[in-house]
């Protein structure tokens, strides 16, 4: 796929740790991290990830959900399960498992299809270790029809590296893009996790943290989240608790003006 030897971008192969395909945090002395969307990675760092208390970490990042994208290299089809081996030429093939519900009684037109082999396609799933054997239990599986998502792939590994490794820095001021371009300290909340989601404004990104370390059990307010960030338009803050509920960012509890994070 890219280069057999390689493991990667580094030349290390599957012994290294995988070269950039490591988001994370630069503070690695302050504590693990934990990834807060999909992470996209290559099979080395899977297989080269730490296991502890059955979470996977890649250096200080938790892996909770990954995208791998990679070829089929064989399929096994049962009436509940699809097993694949994926390899992506960063380390021997990775076990998938997808569970199906592909009961004779189900019609065809509604049954899983698997996916064929010598072909490349996109993993979502979480990882798992059985006996000692890492795979993936997929939820979602795809083909990949433009080869430029297999490039596409690997920036997006860079990038969530160079972006975690820049945002564990703390940083004196965020600033707020309004009408003002007012700035809000970012010592006015204690944000209590430094990692921002990819794709997020900063505003949205504060908000999201306001909502996640907030510890009652109803959730934060929207009237608490605007007293917190007092400078910020109200409507651009319930702008952007609209966006991060849709987006699943976060969902309401008691009612539509208490919001907790899904990743809390």
């Amino acid at each position: 796929m890219w280069n057999n030897q390689g493991g990667g971008f580094d030349g290390g192969g599957f012994q290294s740790p995988g070269g950039f395909d490591t988001p994370q945090q630069s503070q690695e002395k302050k504590g693990r991290s934990r990834a807060q969307n999909v992470l996209p990675c290559t099979v080395a760092q899977v297989f080269n990830a730490t296991h502890t208390d059955d979470k996977f970490y890649s250096d200080e990042t938790e892996m909770l959900q990954v995208t791998i994208v990679g070829l089929v290299r064989s399929v096994k089809e049962t009436q509940t399960r699809l097993d694949y081996e994926i390899d992506d030429m960063t380390g021997p093939p990775i076990e998938v498992k997808q569970f199906v519900d592909n009961d004779e009684s189900i019609p065809a037109e509604e049954r899983v299809p698997s996916m064929r082999e010598n072909t490349y396609v996109r993993i979502c799933g979480h990882v798992r270790s059985f006996g000692g054997k890492r795979s993936v239990v997929a939820y979602n599986m795809s083909p990949i029809t433009d080869m430029n998502e297999l490039t596409c792939h690997m920036l997006e590994i860079i990038h969530s590296h160079a972006f975690n490794a820049s945002s564990g820095q703390n940083m004196n001021q965020t600033s707020y893009g309004g009408d003002n371009n007012m700035s809000m300290n970012q010592g006015s909340y204690n944000s209590g996790d430094s990692g921002n989601i990819l794709g997020l404004t900063p505003l949205q990104n504060q908000i999201h943290q306001v909502i996640k370390n907030n510890p009652s059990d109803t959730g934060a307010s929207v009237v608490s989240v605007c007293q917190t960030l007092r400078g910020i338009p109200e409507k651009a803050i319930k702008d952007a608790i609209d966006f991060l509920s849709s987006e699943g960012h976060i969902y309401s509890t008691i009612d539509e003006d208490h919001y907790k994070a899904t990743d809390g």
